[in-house]
């Protein structure tokens, strides 16, 4: 959570690597906190453009990537935002609708036939082969 005063420091500062504004409010990647995460791990980093995606790769030379691509088809998108009680469906479905699929991702899992948890090791065990080719991993 940053203020706008914060975010137009960054802009400034040219340490916006993405931004985007969706459901009211501002999103942004900035360099300095993706470069702080990178220095503890591996950092998720959620979004949904392809062109957010190769920004935030390309904003780091060098670094290890893993790229996962999740993805449900839309009306199990939509019904997960009704379950959630989210008032802003055709947003949400507009969002949908406007995400293009990640051509370069590294994995990629249709969450409407994988449970949360068989998810989560095929993530684990392909970042364990990204961090087995890091030099700091």
């Amino acid at each position: 959570m940053a203020t706008e005063q914060e975010i137009e420091q960054l802009r400034a500062s040219g340490g916006i690597v993405w931004e985007n504004g969706r459901y009211g409010a501002v999103y942004v990647v900035d360099r300095p906190a993706l470069r702080e995460s990178l220095d503890d791990g591996f950092p998720v980093v959620h979004l949904g453009q392809v062109e957010a995606v190769r920004a935030v790769v390309e904003a780091v030379p060098g670094a290890a990537w893993l790229v996962v691509s999740l993805w449900c088809p839309r009306d199990v998108a939509a019904a997960r935002v009704v379950g959630r009680g989210s008032t802003d469906l055709d947003a949400r479905l507009r969002a949908w609708d406007e995400t293009e699929p990640l051509p370069d991702a590294d994995l990629t899992i249709n969450t409407a036939e994988v449970a949360p948890e068989q998810a989560a090791k095929a993530i684990s065990g392909a970042l364990a082969s990204v961090a087995r080719g890091c030099p700091s991993g």
